[in-house]
């Protein structure tokens, strides 16, 4: 018996030495398995980070455009309207100035009176009124009239007015692109 016990002990331990060894190749698969998950987990979780943080300086890029472009169109805007204040301040300068009004206002009136094919009356701001005299029109005062004329043709169905500051504001768009270029020539203008 006790040769049986030494087999059955043998056969135990060489059972236990191959269910060990088996466990501890077993083992070795998984944890090469789980080395190899992390590592596939790192790339992924870095190739993530990377996408994350190129695509955070694509939009950063993005909005710092936006506000350089943004900062571009509020300059150029500025600067065309100090030009328009300007021009309204040389306008009001040339208003206020007798000698040249009046070769303007004149200029104005023959335009206006041009356009009507003569007229019934000819309506001026009430500071204008004695720089105005048509013989046989009626020349009426409109404080609300400024720099220039309104002119009312004889059968009254057509009605000009062409003043200074009407002029500026009827071209302001375009003259607003010229200013911008040049101003700003290699600006894109609005």
């Amino acid at each position: 018996m006790a040769n049986l016990a030494a087999l059955l002990e043998k056969e135990a331990s060489a059972e236990i030495e191959a269910i060990l060894a088996d466990a501890k190749h077993r083992a070795a698969e998984i944890a090469t398995q789980a080395e190899e998950e992390a590592s596939s987990m790192i790339a992924q979780r870095a190739s993530s980070l990377e996408a994350q943080y190129v695509a955070g300086l694509v939009r950063a890029k993005s909005s710092a455009e936006l506000e350089a472009s943004s900062l571009k169109l509020w300059a150029q805007n500025r600067s065309v309207e100090a030009v328009f204040k300007q021009v309204e301040a040389e306008l009001r300068s040339v208003i206020e100035d007798p000698q040249r009004y009046r070769k303007v206002l004149k200029a104005l009136l023959d335009e206006a009176l041009d356009a009507t094919g003569g007229a019934e009356r000819v309506i001026v701001n009430p500071a204008d009124a004695g720089l105005v005299a048509l013989q046989g029109v009626e020349v009426d005062t409109d404080p609300g009239i400024f720099g220039g004329v309104r002119v009312v043709s004889k059968a009254g169905s057509v009605v000009v007015e062409n003043t200074l500051f009407g002029r500026l504001d009827a071209l302001r768009g375009e003259l607003s692109s010229e200013i911008s270029r040049i101003l700003l020539p290699d600006s894109d203008s609005p």
